[in-house]
C-alpha cells in the first residue's frame, strides 16, 4: 500500500474508532451513525481495492520482465539472421530478406 494511501485509511479507521468511542458528543453535532458506518465501510472497501492495485502493480511488473526477456530474445534472433544474410549476400539482395538496413 502507498504510503499516502495507508496515512488515509488508517486516518479515517482511526476517526470513526474516536467517533464511534464519543457518538453520545458528535450526534448532537449532526453526525450520525449511518455517516459513521459509511465512512469505515468505505475506508474498508479502500483498503481492500488497494491490495487489489498492489496486487495488479506485481502482476504487471512481473509481466513486464517477462516481456522483456523476450524482446531481447527477438532482437538477439533479429541480429543472427540479419548477420548471415549480410555475410552470404550482396548488399541489393538483403531487402528479399527483409533486411533494411544501408550497411
Amino acid at each position: 500500500m502507498s504510503k499516502v494511501y495507508a496515512d488515509q485509511v488508517a486516518k479515517a479507521q482511526f476517526l470513526v474508532a474516536g467517533l464511534k468511542k464519543n457518538f453520545e458528543l458528535v450526534s448532537p453535532r449532526g453526525i450520525s451513525k449511518e455517516q459513521i458506518e459509511r465512512l469505515e465501510a468505505a475506508a474498508k472497501e479502500a483498503a481492500e481495492m488497494n491490495q487489489e492495485v498492489e496486487a495488479l502493480r506485481e502482476e504487471v511488473r512481473m509481466k513486464a520482465a517477462s516481456a522483456n526477456k523476450k524482446l531481447t530474445e527477438v532482437k538477439n534472433g533479429m541480429t543472427n539472421a540479419k548477420q548471415i544474410v549480410k555475410r552470404c549476400f550482396e548488399q541489393e539482395r538483403w531487402i528479399d530478406f527483409g533486411v533494411t538496413d544501408k550497411r
